[in-house]
Parts: structure tokens; C-alpha cells; sequence
């Protein structure tokens, strides 16, 4: 089997839109089907007929309408199946999700650095889940901050020894997959998610699917210029979002207060990845800790500015918050970028933008990978 990475753009088959307008309301009439998705009544009659024989399709009962009663449909939740995984700076993540959207099993499990250790974790999840490796179609890599030699490496020798297609993902386009999936957002509403881990990005979906440019870099949120004489950035740029009040910025400021030192809990020199010291200033500031909070308050005023860019080039209406980061900040930050795009929603877009919090912010990158292989699958007529 061969590895995907970062697959090219297509156009959704009627197949897919079938499956997306399902998964997002449980359960539909053909009638509701066409609604919702645009599609003719023939050519949703020949995709959903070959959806059951496929087995991924059950006709679940009727409900009377004055005619002739419809038929409701409803995804099958143990036709297939696909595993994710996310490793971070601390914590690796796996999940098995069915094509329903739900988590079947996850765990966490310290750092894997080796396609031995993952391969061992993911045979022990498939037997704690109960599911039939036979109907799982892959398994979805997320790799945060590595060279990409690294997830490449690993993704090709899972491939080889599991036998199974595994797609290689960033982390935010995969969180912001697995928001559309378990939140079940409908297919025709677009939306950007903000990830915050140890950097800033974005992934931003469109109709269900994940917006792609050329390469995998789309959504580099954290790399938008927020100061232009700001200070220079990993990326080679300046002034970026993630170097002006990402992560690891707070953090060095923290540290070099002494105040704001000793309300988080830090020594004079970095001892713990960026990710976990930025939780820490998090929960000080959460407690009342007055230099930590003013710190995460100015941070939160430019990842709002720059939220509200993103908000008006692509013109949605929802903005969610996930990654670890934003897990423990986002009470913090979800009001900052409600302020700023208030006013302007208002007055000229006459729009009312949704921000809200991912309710599984800290499996939405390993749930995306596995929905992004169940996607791929569903490819085609």
C-alpha cells in the first residue's frame, strides 16, 4: 500500500455528499437528501442503492408524510473503521473512529519517536476497541513540529507493516477535519479552526472538505504579520503572529518577570517543552494571577486582530478554538476575538460570527487523521 500525503483537492462525488448530509443529521429521507444536497432524485437513488450494498447505508424505518411514507437512512457505525494519531511535543494520541464521526477508543500515551512503538500502540488500541482490523481502511499520521522527514519515515514503515494506506497531515487541517466529523457541522457551512499547540495554525474547511494551496501549507495562521517591525520569526518572516504572541513568546515573557516568573511556576531557564510552561502560565492566569493574565490578554489582542483578517478574507460565520493550548486559554481568548469582530460584523458584514471551543480540542488532530483516511476512501462514484 502506498502513503498519502497532503492529497490534492477534488471535487465532492455524489457519494461523498451523501454520506456528509447523513453524518451531520443522523438520519434522512431520500427527499431530505435532495435538499440538502442539491443532487437529482436518479442520481441519489443509483448512490444510495450501491451505499447499502456497500454496507455503509441501513434503511432504519418510515415515517408517514401524507403519501407514501419515506424511507429513513443512516451510516452504518461498524462498516468501517480508521485509526488516528497525533504525537506532540508530549503526549502521543491515538483514537479509533468509526464513520459515524464518534471515538470508538483512544488513549494517551508518553511520546513515540519509532514506527515500532506506534505500531505496538495501535495493535493494543484495535484490541481494547473490540474492532475487526479487517474493516479498519488506515491509519492518519499527525506529526507536530518535526522535520517532515520524520512523520514521512515513520508514515512509510506503518505502511509496510500494518499493510494499510497511511496518510500523513498538520495538525491543524486534521483538527479542524475532526471538528467538521465529531461535531457533525453541516456539510454547506464553512468555518476556520484556530489550533494553538506549541506554535499557531489553521485549518480551514469549506463544503466538508479541507482547503488545500499547493503544497500542505495552507492555514499558516501563526506566519499572518501582525507587527510589521516585529520581531523575526522561525519561519524567516517578521513580525509574525506566532513570533509576536504565540506560545513560546508568552512563555519567554513569563520568564522574565519575576513576578510573572513565580506565578506560573517557572525557573529561570526552560525545562519543559513550550507547550506544558504555557499551561502553566494559563492556569495561573486562570487563578487570578494578575501578570500572567495581563500577559495572555495582550497575546489574545493579536490573535484576535489576525482572527479577524482571516474571518473577513474567507467570509465564514464560525470560528472554533482547539489544539491543547486553546484548551486551557480559550476563556481568554474566545472573548477577545468576539470583541473584535463584533463591531465590524455589525456595521458592514451583517453577519453574526459564531466563536466557540472545540468540545474534543484534545483529540480533534488524531479523530481528523482518521476521518481524512475514511474521506479518501469515500472517494469516487
Amino acid at each position: 500500500m502506498s502513503q498519502i500525503e497532503a492529497p490534492p483537492p477534488r471535487r465532492s462525488s455524489a457519494r461523498e455528499r451523501v454520506l456528509d448530509a447523513i453524518r451531520a443529521h443522523e438520519q434522512l429521507s431520500r427527499v431530505e437528501i435532495a435538499a440538502i444536497t442539491g443532487l437529482t432524485e436518479a442520481s441519489i437513488s443509483t448512490t444510495v442503492r450501491r451505499l447499502i450494498s456497500d454496507g455503509l447505508l441501513v434503511e432504519t424505518g418510515r415515517i408517514p408524510t401524507g403519501g407514501k411514507p419515506r424511507t429513513l437512512l443512516r451510516l452504518d457505525p461498524g462498516a468501517r473503521f480508521a485509526v488516528g494519531v497525533h504525537v506532540d511535543a508530549t503526549t502521543t494520541t491515538l483514537v479509533v473512529t468509526g464513520q459515524t464521526g464518534g471515538i470508538i477508543s483512544r488513549t494517551a500515551r508518553p511520546v513515540r519517536s519509532s514506527a515500532d512503538e506506534l505500531l505496538a500502540d495501535v495493535v493494543l488500541l484495535l484490541e481494547a476497541s473490540g474492532v475487526d482490523r479487517r474493516r479498519c481502511l488506515g491509519a492518519g499520521l499527525v506529526w507536530a513540529d518535526r522535520p517532515t522527514a520524520v512523520p514521512t519515515d515513520v508514515a512509510a514503515e506503518l505502511a509496510r507493516t500494518t499493510g494499510w494506506p497511511v496518510l500523513v497531515e498538520n495538525d491543524a487541517t486534521a483538527a479542524a477535519v475532526g471538528e467538521y466529523w465529531v461535531a457533525r457541522v453541516d456539510s454547506r457551512r464553512s468555518f476556520i479552526a484556530l489550533y494553538m499547540g506549541a506554535g499557531i495554525g489553521a485549518g480551514i474547511v469549506l463544503d466538508g472538505r479541507a482547503l488545500r494551496g499547493r503544497g500542505p501549507g495552507a492555514g499558516e495562521f501563526g506566519h499572518v504579520c501582525v507587527q510589521v517591525d516585529g520581531p523575526p520569526c522561525r519561519c524567516g518572516g517578521q513580525g509574525c503572529l506566532e513570533a509576536v504572541a504565540g506560545p513560546a513568546a508568552v512563555v519567554a515573557r513569563a520568564r522574565a518577570g519575576a513576578a510573572t516568573r513565580r506565578e506560573a511556576g517557572l525557573s529561570l531557564r526552560r525545562t519543559d517543552p513550550v507547550q506544558r510552561e504555557f499551561a502553566a502560565v494559563a492556569r495561573a492566569a486562570r487563578t487570578g494571577a494578575p501578570g500572567c493574565r495581563a500577559l495572555l490578554q495582550d497575546s489574545a489582542r493579536f490573535v484576535a486582530a489576525a482572527a479577524e483578517s482571516a474571518v473577513n478574507l474567507l467570509d465564514v460565520d464560525l470560528v472554533v478554538l482547539t489544539g491543547p493550548s486553546f484548551a486551557v486559554a480559550a476563556s481568554l481568548y474566545g472573548p477577545a476575538i468576539t470583541e473584535r469582530l463584533a463591531p465590524a460584523d455589525a456595521r458592514t458584514w451583517h453577519r453574526e460570527t459564531t466563536v466557540t471551543v472545540s468540545s474534543a480540542a484534545a483529540t480533534a488532530s488524531a479523530t481528523g487523521a482518521a476521518a481524512l483516511v475514511l474521506q479518501q476512501h469515500n472517494l469516487g462514484d
